[in-house]
């Protein structure tokens, strides 16, 4: 009798484990994976960065709409493209009338925009600025992905990579500092710092307490001076007084054509198609080329 009551017990447990299997079998075994979702078809980039990489990626018909500063040639390498697209104002209701499936931005900007396209369900994939070759070809292949645009980020990636390659490894008694206007030093975690770094060069950052990014008085910089300054300003002539601080009289004593290096800011405000030209400029004004036999 017992013997029964225990076997029918045991066959009812079996039944119940048989049903919950079948419930949540794909979910929690993986038997089904999640499918990707299809290749966004209009995309509107909010972010100057965000529009050059979308420019390089996307096929003309899937992108919507640019930002404001898509057609400045002295901030976008790929100006002269974006002519053909229209500009977008960042604002909510310019977006919920377009009607996108993918909306990129930075992380830092368009918060409240952001916040009111997700109550809509329109997707923002936010993008932050590049702070490493690494990062930065990784950010290639998640928006090309998300683009249908596998094969056309992988080439982008390879041209990366060839640029690299001809840079050969220096000593690392050079020592170098980026600055930008207001002689602000971007530190250790920009672009150009990483690929310093990777040529050898010393990040005279560390040394002035300005590693995680600030500003350094004329004084501190003629006083403890790198061995090369590289500046990324695009103005012709002093625009403001952030500009003008660059063309200082002192500074430009101290540092001479070979020790002053210019950075058109199109090739080193953002990361994307325009990075092989910024190695192959910072490398080659560094005197870094590798020799061809």
């Amino acid at each position: 009798m017992m013997c029964n009551r225990f076997t029918r017990l045991f066959r009812l447990n079996q039944i119940l484990l048989a049903v919950v299997a079948g419930l949540i079998g794909p979910v929690a075994f993986g038997a089904e994976p999640v499918p990707s979702p299809a290749p966004a078809k209009r995309v509107v980039s909010l972010n100057l960065c965000t529009d050059q990489l979308l420019l390089a990626l996307a096929d003309p018909d899937q992108i919507a709409g640019l930002s404001p500063l898509a057609r400045d040639p002295l901030l976008s390498a790929m100006a002269e493209q974006a002519q053909a697209f229209r500009i977008i104002k960042p604002r909510s209701e310019t977006l919920l009338q377009i009607q996108p499936d993918l909306v990129l931005a930075a992380p830092y900007e368009h918060r409240l925009t952001r916040r009111i396209l997700a109550v809509h369900r329109i997707e923002t994939m936010t993008l932050g600025v590049w702070t490493g070759l690494e990062a930065g070809k990784e950010q290639i292949r998640e928006l090309a992905s998300r683009l249908g645009q596998s094969k056309r980020g992988q080439q982008l990636i390879d041209r990366i990579e060839k640029a690299m390659a001809g840079v050969p490894r220096v000593s690392p008694d050079r020592s170098m500092l980026e600055i930008e206007r207001r002689l602000y030093a971007p530190g250790t975690g920009s672009l150009v710092a990483d690929l310093v770094r990777q040529w050898g060069l010393t990040n005279h950052a560390d040394r002035l307490g300005v590693a995680q990014g600030g500003f350094v008085t004329l004084e501190r910089l003629l006083g403890d001076r790198p061995d090369v300054l590289l500046v990324t300003d695009s103005s012709p002539v002093a625009e403001d007084m952030g500009t003008a601080l660059l063309r200082h009289p002192a500074l430009n004593r101290a540092f001479d054509e070979k020790r002053r290096i210019g950075i058109p800011t199109r090739l080193a405000l953002c990361g994307g198609p325009q990075t092989p030209a910024l190695i192959r400029h910072l490398s080659q004004a560094l005197g870094l080329v590798r020799q061809t036999p």
